[in-house]
């Protein structure tokens, strides 16, 4: 076994001081190092388990922080917050088979998408779903963010990053 990497060491420490956006700052850069991803999302699960909502993203412009999604009995909600696993799509039609927006992403020009829970304690306490083009998930890819799994984790060390305001439960 060896140790992380200084300099990885010494930005996530400066992250984990300053707060949740620079630590989605440094987690953007590792995911989106991965050959062929461009997009990196994390998500959180609210605490009463009835709504995930975006927050951080390594593009907010298509991809902006507090969108909230209710828990529904679906593909998506049932693999990665029920059965804790992830769903990989590495092309449109492995994503059409978790994503109802798959048209959005193609038309935004991706053609993948994988979403990986993170689980803390038994249970999907979040999730980072990183997009590219179509074929970009081989297995050295989906290895390699694997290792990242565990760092981006530390995102829900901030209390209150999963909390939802009864506002944006309510909007959907």
């Amino acid at each position: 076994m060896s140790a992380i990497d200084p300099t990885l060491a010494a930005q996530l420490k400066t992250a984990l001081a300053s707060g949740p956006t620079d630590l989605f700052a440094v987690l953007s850069a590792l995911f989106t190092a991965v050959s062929g991803v461009r997009t990196a999302t994390f998500i959180a699960v609210a605490p009463d388990k009835r709504a995930t909502h975006r927050i951080g993203t390594s593009n907010p412009v298509d991809f902006p922080v507090g969108n909230v999604d209710p828990v529904a009995d679906d593909v998506w909600n049932n693999t990665i917050l029920g059965a804790m696993l992830p769903v990989i799509g590495d092309s449109v039609a492995g994503m059409a088979a978790f994503l109802p927006e798959t048209d959005g992403l193609v038309a935004m020009g991706y053609g993948a998408c994988s979403c990986f829970p993170i689980v803390i304690g038994g249970e999907t306490r979040g999730v980072v779903a990183v997009l590219g083009d179509a074929g970009i998930f081989t297995p050295a890819a989906l290895a390699e963010i694997e290792t990242l799994l565990p760092i981006a984790a530390l995102t829900f060390t901030f209390h209150g990053i999963s909390k939802l305001t009864q506002e944006g439960i309510s909007e959907r």
